[in-house]
């Protein structure tokens, strides 16, 4: 059984980062589950009426056990910035098709964009919000591409470092 909120909340809001966090997590059985807290206690979580906070550390004991990112992205955005999760790498890496990728994600993420505010879209010049929720998920894969591709480069200046403290 998935997560499905029954009431509205505002966008950002923390009873809506929440609210994500349990569907990110596998809904309410599941957030019972890892919390040991029963369902209205749960609903309480989210419910924008209701003034029951979750703590920090049962919001990292979610995390941990799901490997959510709704609170890393919403943190980020409340310092002022993007969370950009990294992929780990393995030792034997194809640049050629890693760049191949990423050229065509990239042309697709910018053209996803471009096309939303072009004279041709559905609504030319103007983004709504249900718009901006799709730009902001394309422009996300992109901000993780170049992040992806930013530690590939990091990964090359280690290994000659590391060939250089070995040689010498």
């Amino acid at each position: 059984m998935s997560f499905n909120p029954l009431k509205r909340r505002k966008y950002g809001s923390t009873k809506a980062v929440v609210s994500e966090l349990f569907k990110q997590v596998g809904g309410i059985p599941r957030v019972m589950e890892i919390l040991d807290i029963g369902r209205t206690r749960a609903y309480d979580l989210t419910d924008p009426n209701n003034d029951a906070e979750l703590s920090l550390e049962r919001v990292e004991r979610l995390v941990r056990e799901t490997e959510s990112t709704v609170i890393s992205e919403h943190f980020a955005f409340l310092a002022g910035g993007v969370f950009l999760p990294i992929e780990t790498l393995d030792n034997d890496v194809d640049w050629h098709s890693i760049a191949s990728r990423a050229s065509l994600k990239n042309a697709t993420n910018i053209g996803g964009i471009l096309g939303s505010i072009s004279p041709s879209s559905k609504t030319p010049g103007y983004i709504d919000a249900d718009e901006a929720r799709e730009l902001i998920k394309k422009l996300d894969k992109q901000f993780s591409l170049l992040a992806h591709q930013r530690q590939l480069l990091i990964s090359i200046i280690e290994a000659a470092e590391e060939e250089k403290e070995e040689t010498e």
